[in-house]
């Protein structure tokens, strides 16, 4: 009870809807899990958070003694998926692969979601956590933050950035970026993040901010050069780029990140079990690798701790929308 006296009213939901309740049911028997188990993940197959998951599902198959079946449902920013699980049985057999987007954008950013968020699912483990950049072309006259933001001071309305769409993870973190550099940029959504990216590296606009594991193939090959971390600290992925703070600017933490929530509801030993297998498989160094070719770290840690972040980021990225102005039905 001492913990949650610390949490903010928001991650007091976050528990009490979906922790909380599942104290006073039964313990689950012995038989659990009897049947596969079904993995949501609310974008299409092949992407980084995809990637993420199918990593995970095989090992905590192998460790359940049951198959963990990933189901693609992709649309409507992640919403698609995610609503599929809000409405599931609370009975451990349909879980959702959240991410930054799904799980802390989509509150702010969708007028009329089909379920309550902060009601819905109760956090199960987080499992990577990776730095986004900020990336620029490779012709501009400018080598670091500094002079990016010297640049764009003496040529005001010459700044464009890219994104992967309108309220997407990387367009709110370039405002974020911007609000604090005290410059100003017009936003140039494009249909996914590799056109964003290659819109930079052709000098069609002036930056954009992706996963450090996506930029990194065309800043080694000399299309864009990487000027800042948008993190707290460093990456391993790419350790010579200073981070914000470290380029003389405030922070700006704005990371992508991926986890394992399941429905309100949900028994707190099942809960407490995927938690320790989930937990167990990321120290795994062939887990720990595919995680970090992606640019990322993996994370664990308890449910509750990954509450608290979740309830963290909802207020961030909550901000960063209304920055924008943005919103999606």
């Amino acid at each position: 009870m001492k913990k949650l006296i610390k949490l903010s009213a928001h991650a007091v939901i976050w528990c009490l809807a979906g922790l909380a309740p599942v104290f006073a049911q039964a313990p689950v028997t012995e038989t659990y899990p009897s049947r596969p188990i079904r993995l949501i993940v609310p974008f299409g197959p092949g992407g980084p958070t995809d990637i993420a998951a199918r990593a995970v599902a095989q090992k905590l198959g192998e460790a359940l003694g049951q198959p963990v079946v990933v189901d693609n449902r992709a649309g409507a920013g992640g919403s698609i998926g995610s609503a599929e699980v809000a409405r599931a049985a609370a009975d451990g057999y349909t879980l959702l692969y959240g991410s930054s987007s799904t799980l802390a954008v989509n509150p702010s950013l969708y007028r009329r979601l089909p379920y309550d968020s902060a009601r819905a699912f109760t956090p199960v483990a987080m499992v990577a956590r990776g730095p986004q950049v900020m990336i620029i072309p490779a012709s501009l006259p400018a080598y670091n933050l500094k002079e990016f933001v010297d640049y764009a001071r003496k040529n005001p309305g010459a700044i464009s950035y890219s994104s992967a769409g309108i309220g997407s993870v990387g367009h709110l973190a370039s405002e974020l970026l911007l609000d604090t550099l005290g410059i100003k940029g017009v936003h140039v959504p494009y249909r996914s993040g590799a056109l964003a990216i290659a819109a930079v590296a052709s000098g069609e606009t002036q930056f954009t901010v992706d996963a450090v594991g996506t930029t990194a193939s065309f800043s080694k090959a000399g299309k864009v050069r990487t000027v800042a971390v948008l993190s707290d600290k460093r990456s391993a992925f790419a350790p010579e780029v200073p981070t914000v703070e470290e380029s003389g600017f405030k922070s700006v933490s704005a990371d992508f990140w991926s986890g394992i929530v399941s429905p309100a509801g949900v028994p707190a030993d099942i809960v407490k079990r995927i938690n320790a297998e989930v937990v167990r498989i990321l120290s795994l160094p062939d887990v720990a690798t595919q995680m970090r070719n992606l640019g990322a770290d993996p994370q664990g840690g308890s449910a509750l701790e990954f509450a608290r972040f979740i309830d963290d980021e909802v207020k961030k990225w909550s901000r960063a929308v209304r920055i924008t102005g943005a919103t999606a039905d």
